[in-house]
């Protein structure tokens, strides 16, 4: 093979030295400027050094100054790198070991499972496997494996740079986390890693962190600023060796300082971090924040997965240069995968790996990678980039063969791997490999590394485990955090406090002032139950917080910063503060307007007691989210568990009342505890008077005479007009008074200790987020088969037919745009985004929209698409000379760069929802279809059209490559007249980018402007467009204009105006945003917006725009319609989706299934064949107690489905695929057939288990009140999720709401024991009023009352009367009940109520005349939630 170089010749292979890889990126590559806007390396390194030299003199002045005054000889320079990282070459004259570590892998074969493997899951095959219980332990499961990597080997040195290349698909995402020991994803994982000779297990199990795995998002808390997101990193990385006398705080600052310098961060300590919604860093400064983060774990071997997305070429670049600078001054081991690098990046790295479809089609120098497949007949055009021009050798229709060489040249990768493996590099670079493995087994350096690790280690902490710190410096460090994450959360806060000081209040006003009677103490046991209810439902909202910092969370356990349990154990102790003021605000505001017992003991026993409720419930509700990441099954589990304890504390159903085979769940269950002890702490000591009507038995005029009476509350004694609260606590429900603090207290305790042990414990060994690669799910019968090369051949030769033959499409649509100005409302003043920007986009054109970060080309997009619902727009903006009119989103196509889909539906469903929804209703449906399938070939989506789209988040579904060619696809298929294009490019491999942008090019040829933003264009890539609008910082205009052939129209405007001279090499992309200032730290050395405004292209510009201003149609006339289709098709559609996305939700439905049969079957048993008693007539309401828990979950449950619903409805909509009614209609019909199902299951399993009424009328309004109940809670769900805008806040308002239904349902707190102003129309507004009415007098109505012998109140009669005539009056005044004997003397046995209707009318006020008025008022609230 020839040894001719490219022109990458002039870099040394050896970069293990800062001075080696200054030659291609110094001044001769700046486009001749003197001084190019870029991180400097031998700059850099030299201000490391500088820094360094600072550092010890300070420390030397201040930290050892008394040392010196004795005598003491104090070194007077330390290496910092040692102390950080220790794996500079001072690092051994410091008395450290260093901790240099190299990777080799021998044969590597990686397996994963094959599409083949899984298929769209449906409710119908989910129920299936529920019910193949054998399948869970692997009998009968049959799986495809899909090999990924294949026979790999290769190593790379510490101090070395290894860029992996490659095509989605690949395999680079796959390498990288295999070497970063992240197997969890893959099947099977063969063939030999070494880590300096430490095999995977062991570097696993002592030393997980030291490799580390950076993945292409960046995951940070958003609300913590650079300085704390540092601080917390180094507090737990903190090494044990140290200099002499130097404090923790010290060793943090310092280092803080030095990365601050380093990457240029220093002046953004103080800044929040942000995300997409919270304001903060940029991009690019995140991207230098997740350096400095990995910098602070001492890692040797770094792992960076495409972590220049999203980035301008300028910053792009700026980050590579970091990772060298990173790499030759602590010697680290980087490999990274990188989509469309530019030569500057790709000379900045040791070596290149070369994937395609798992196969190593070349490993060796980067400087002998070009000439390599030159010889092998393949010819890189000018301007082409090396890495482009590797990666596109995978790709037939990019790849370009020399003449003569069509014969002899590799056609598909394992000929180019065979071909590979034949030459002299190969030889080469595995004669160095061996050479390398020999140093290994001499040097032993693994062995170097762990006393290395050993001696990093903090003094308490195990070297038997991966983490620097011991456990409570992780702990201290985390709490620390966890503070500064809770008081920035101010909404939270303040959301969360607010709703216990509304609730406190109202809870008190409904109980307000309790009487010390017999039914006061019934409406003090609602009173504390709902107490103890309420903050169990704040507690269940922890559970949203707790899944909601996962991945962060997942992150930094592979980091090794902490250990999960200690993240927990800081949860718990930063909760302490917070539940005091929780607890506090509540009892104060709802203990005193009660009327409970007014003793300072009993006040702060009341608190003390709550509080631990509090902590035992937000540790019971975080333990399922630490057994599960999914929040549908944490959700189910917390119902579950939550309905079976409220049912089970002793409130519902007495104890005595409790069936044998269920009673157990009362002993353990942990409210049960709380409630008893919160009870005995109110009732211990106190009297009840008997005075007053329904207090005693009998009463009334006449009847004076205690020693003939007894009082009705449980408890009494014949004889005493009073009731001891000891006495009704043993005999009415069967509690000791002597149980207070033990068992009952000790027992909450001890609970709150057992699940924050459990909590913690699962934390450490369930590892609940698996991530790893994503699954794909196939229609039955759809999974793509693997293609002959003939196969693969006709593919190809399909696509290029359909790209060249496309539709010449002329629509003759001119779009242009006149002084716009863009301004939002900030703190301070109005906030200008856009200022004063032209432009206009012709027939034909295909304009590029470029721009630093932060520029404005995506808010410039957002204002022009019409997708901007905030601040305040101005200017003039014409289509075809008219103003815009109502069709203008349906008739343009946008690309946003947020690749938001129903993930429910295949890509082909999808893309045919686009076609049908936004083409002109005329052209046929065959038509359309046509089309779509051109699109997908075009787009090389045929292996996955029939693949569900899914959520990345959730590792199932297309790659995020993939979703960003279907966001094309679904605008594209709507034949847009005008497409705007954010970023299409941003995240793809050049390839990609390549059919991307060359098909954007054939739709501006076939007559559609298109306005798009590109971050990291490449030479080629450039070339594709003919016109340019360039913005700077400020959103303003810098260049606006025709681009011209070879970039020469461009360049000689930039350089006739002052601008460095560009060299033909150069990319025109990279000069030109290198020229305006972009990248990390770019300053541009002229006003460029100025000289814009000043310059003739801008007059001729703005003279063009007037003209057609001063001729446009200001008020067109012509027909406009804003939808396609009318309203019965959208709905057909919508509706045809949603269906089809309930249906392939098994997780939901069946989740929500398996809650309602639980609460059937656990309750149906509980009141097991209910008898006539009275305690039974009070049970036959409170067996409908739970089904308002029940709607609690169910309202849980909902809301996360609506709110992801509503996301891709506010992407549809945007664009015009159809209205907000058929999107509204459709998400609550859908949802009609599973209520129905649900109802019917659910009243099977409870309903004639608990004995309830079996007539045919009182079955059938059971059913439909409960169908009517059912929807109205899912469709509140949806309401309270409408009204929020994440699931958080809708947790808050979730608990609240509940409760003053629950509250006011009048079943707790019987009306007439309301105060008047909640009774006079809060009572009458609550649903569940309604509801529990109607379903009590249709349950109770027909019943009669058979008291049982407990049930009986017994008292004597006057010496010579009997029952009957003692008792006449009384019955006479209108007394209920019955005497069971009237003609007793000795002892009359007294029945409160002789029949169901006499205990609802008495005891409620309820009339069975309401019952059909009732369902009627259920129907209505129902269908009033719909608009």
């Amino acid at each position: 093979m020839s040894k001719k170089k490219t022109e990458l010749s002039g870099v040394n292979d050896d970069r293990g030295s800062a001075e080696t890889i200054l030659e291609p990126i110094g001044t001769k590559g700046s486009y001749g400027e003197p001084d190019a806007n870029q991180v400097d390396v031998d700059a850099a390194i030299g201000e490391y050094h500088e820094v360094k030299r600072e550092l010890s003199r300070i420390s030397r002045q201040s930290t050892h100054a008394s040392k010196v005054e004795e005598g003491v000889v104090v070194q007077e320079e330390f290496n910092l790198d040692d102390f950080l990282h220790g794996m500079s070459n001072d690092a051994e004259r410091a008395g450290h070991i260093p901790k240099h570590l190299g990777v080799v892998w021998k044969n590597l074969t990686v397996k994963g499972l094959g599409a083949g493997s899984h298929v769209i899951p449906t409710v119908i095959n989910g129920i299936i496997d529920v019910l193949q219980v054998w399948k869970f332990f692997g009998i009968g499961t049959s799986t495809t494996k899909k090999t990924i990597l294949k026979e790999l080997s290769g190593f790379c040195k510490d101090g070395e740079m290894l860029l992996v290349l490659g095509r989605p698909g690949a395999g680079c995402t796959s390498l990288l986390k295999v070497l970063a020991n992240v197997r969890g994803s893959y099947t099977d994982v063969n063939g030999d890693v070494s880590y300096g000779g430490i095999d995977p297990k062991t570097f696993e199990k002592y030393y997980r962190g030291q490799v580390v795995y950076n993945e292409e998002e960046d995951q940070h808390y958003p609300t913590l600023t650079t300085r704390q997101t540092l601080q917390f990193a180094l507090r737990c990385k903190t090494p044990g060796s140290r200099l002499p006398d130097e404090t923790k705080k010290d060793f943090v600052e310092k280092v803080i300082y030095l990365l601050g310098n380093m990457l240029g961060l220093t002046k953004q300590m103080n800044t929040m971090v942000g995300n997409a919604f919270v304001r903060g860093l940029s991009g690019g400064e995140r991207k230098r924040l997740s350096i400095a983060e990995v910098m602070t774990t001492q890692s040797s071997i770094n792992c960076w997965d495409c972590s220049t997305r999203g980035l301008d070429a300028a910053s792009a670049l700026d980050y590579v240069r970091s990772l060298r600078i990173m790499t030759n001054v602590f010697k680290k081991t980087t490999i990274a995968t990188l989509y469309q690098a530019s030569n500057n990046i790709f000379s900045l790295f040791d070596k290149v790996l070369l994937l395609d479809d798992g196969y190593t089609i070349y490993f060796g120098p980067v400087t002998e990678a070009k000439a390599y497949f030159e010889d092998l007949g393949f010819y890189c055009p000018p301007r082409k980039s090396i890495p482009d021009f590797l990666t596109g050798l995978c790709n037939p229709l990019e790849r370009e063969i020399q003449p003569g060489f069509e014969a002899s040249a590799p056609q598909h990768a394992s000929q180019f791997q065979e071909a590979f493996f034949k030459s002299e590099i190969h030889q080469q670079i595995m004669i160095e490999m061996k050479a390398y493995e020999q140093q290994i087994s001499q040097e032993n350096p693994g062995d170097v590394f762990k006393n290395a690790v050993a001696e990093e280690h903090q003094k308490h902490a195990s070297n038997k485990e991966p983490y620097t710190s011991s456990f409570w410096q992780q702990v201290k460090a985390l709490t620390v955090r966890q503070y500064h994450l809770l008081i920035k959360d101010r909404v939270a806060l303040i959301s969360r406090y607010g709703t216990i000081i509304i609730q406190g209040l109202i809870t008190a006003s409904c109980f307000f002032n309790i009487p010390l009677t017999g039914t006061g103490a019934f409406s003090r046991g609602g009173a504390l139950f709902f107490a103890l209810l309420f903050n169990a439902f704040i507690s269940q909202t922890e559970l949203v917080n707790f899944l909601m910092g996962r991945p962060v969370l997942s992150k930094q356990k592979h980091f090794a910063m902490f250990r999960p349990s200690a993240f927990y154990i800081a949860q718990v102790i930063l909760d302490i503060p917070y539940a005091v003021v929780q607890v506090l605000l509540f009892e104060i505001c709802s203990y005193f307007m009660m009327g409970l017992n007014l003793d300072a003991g009993r006040f702060f026993s009341y608190f003390i007691i709550l509080f631990f409720v509090n902590m035992m419930m937000n540790g019971l509700f975080r333990l399922f989210g630490a057994i599960t990441s999914d929040f549908f099954l944490a959700n189910q589990i917390a119902g579950f568990v939550l309905i079976t304890a409220v049912t089970y504390t002793g409130y519902v159903i007495p104890y005595y009342s409790m069936h044998p085979w269920l009673f157990w769940v009362y002993w353990i269950n942990p409210l049960a505890y709380g409630y008893k002890a919160l009870l005995i702490n109110e009732m211990k000591g106190q009297v009840y008077s008997c005075d007053g009507v329904g207090n005693a038995v009998p009463f009334g005029p006449g009847y004076n005479d205690w020693s003939h009476m007894v009082c009705t509350m449980k408890g009494g004694t014949p004889g005493e007009n009073f009731v001891r609260g000891d006495d009704y606590l043993r005999t009415a429900l069967n509690y000791e008074p002597n149980h207070l603090w033990a068992p009952d207290f000790v027992a909450v305790v001890g609970f709150f200790l057992l699940f924050t042990l459990l909590t913690a414990t699962a934390m450490d060994f369930i590892n609940a987020d698996k991530g790893g690669a994503l699954t794909k799910l196939y229609a039955p019968g759809k999974a793509p088969k693997p293609r002959t090369d003939a196969e693969e051949d006709e593919r190809r030769r399909k696509q290029a037919e359909i790209t060249n033959n496309m539709e010449s499409i002329s629509t003759g649509t001119t779009f242009s745009w006149h002084h716009i100005h863009y301004e939002v409302p900030f703190k301070g003043g109005p906030l200008h985004l856009l200022n004063d920007i032209s432009g206009i986009v012709k027939p034909g054109h295909l304009t590029a929209l470029m721009g630093s970060s932060g520029a404005g080309k995506t808010t410039l997009l957002d204002v022009l698409a019409k997708r901007k619902t905030i601040g305040k727009v101005d200017g003039r903006v014409y289509l075809n000379n008219e103003a815009l009119m109502s069709d203008f989103e349906r008739i343009t196509g946008y690309c946003e760069q947020m690749d938001i889909h129903q993930p429910a539906v295949t890509v082909r469903e999808g893309m045919h929802f686009s076609a049908y929804l936004r083409q002109d209703k005329d052209i046929p449906k065959a038509e359309k279809d046509e089309y779509v399938e051109q699109i997908i070939t075009l787009l090389e989506m045929e292996d996955i059209a029939d693949c569900q789209i899914g959520e990345v988040e959730r590792g199932v579904g297309i790659s995020v490559e993939e979703r960003k060619r279907l966001t094309i696809g679904m605008e594209l298929v709507a034949k847009p007249k005008l497409l705007f294009l954010d970023e299409p490019t941003s995240g793809l491999d050049a390839q990609s980018s390549y059919n991307i942008v060359r098909f954007i090019r054939k739709l501006a040829d076939a007559g559609w402007p298109v306005l798009c933003t590109i971050h990291q264009p490449s030479a080629i890539l450039f070339e594709h467009f003919d016109h340019l609008l360039l913005l700077v910082r400020g959103g303003r205009t810098a260049y606006h204009g025709e681009i011209g052939k070879d970039a020469r129209t461009m360049i000689e405007y930039f350089e006739s105006n002052g601008g460095p001279k560009c060299s033909p090499e150069a990319n025109p992309a990279e000069y030109i945003l290198e020229v305006v200032g972009a990248g990390t730290a770019g300053k541009a050395t002229r006003d460029w917006a100025d000289i814009w405004a000043s310059s003739p292209e801008a007059q001729a510009l703005e003279d063009e725009l007037e003209e057609i201003h001063q001729h446009a149609e200001k008020n067109p006339t012509r027909k406009s319609l804003t939808y396609a289709n009318g309203f019965g098709f959208q709905f057909t559609m919508v509706l045809k989706r949603m269906t089809l996305a309930y249906w392939r939700s098994p997780q939901y439905n069946i989740g929500r299934f398996i809650v309602l049969m639980f609460v059937a079957l656990i309750n149906g048993f509980s009141y097991w064949k209910m008898t006539y008693t009275s305690a039974d007539m009070q049970n036959r309401l409170f067996v409908l107690l739970s089904t308002f828990i029940m709607a609690n979950i169910l309202i849980i449950l909902a809301q996360p489905k609506f709110m992801t619903e509503r996301l891709y409805f506010r992407r549809e909509y945007a664009s015009r695929f159809y209205s907000w009614m058929p999107f509204a209609f459709s998400v609550i019909l859908v949802e009609i057939p599973y209520i129905l199902f649900f109802c019917a299951f659910f009243m099977c399993g409870f309903y004639w288990t608990a004995g309830l009424v079996n007539t045919s009328e009182a079955c059938g309004y059971f059913y439909i009140m409960l169908v009517f109940f059912v929807f109205w809670a899912v469709t509140l769900g949806f309401v309270i999720a409408g009204a929020s805008e994440n699931p958080l806040l809708a947790s808050v308002i979730n608990p609240i709401i509940i409760s003053i239904l629950i509250l006011f349902a009048g079943l707790m707190q019987p009306p007439q024991s309301m105060p008047h102003f909640w009774r006079s129309w809060m009572y009458w507004l609550d649903p569940f009023h309604y509801y529990i009415e109607g379903l009590a007098v249709n349950e109770l109505e027909t019943l009669p009352v058979i008291c049982s012998d407990d049930d009986l109140v017994s008292f004597t009669p006057p010496p010579g009367q009997t029952c009957g005539e003692y008792t006449e009056n009384f019955f006479a005044f209108g007394a209920t009940g019955y005497i069971e004997d009237n003609n007793a003397t000795d002892t009359c046995k007294y029945c409160t109520y002789s029949s169901g209707k006499e205990y609802y009318s008495t005891v409620y006020q309820w009339d069975e005349s309401h019952k059909w008025r009732n369902f009627g008022k259920m129907k209505h609230l129902t269908n009033n939630k719909y608009y």
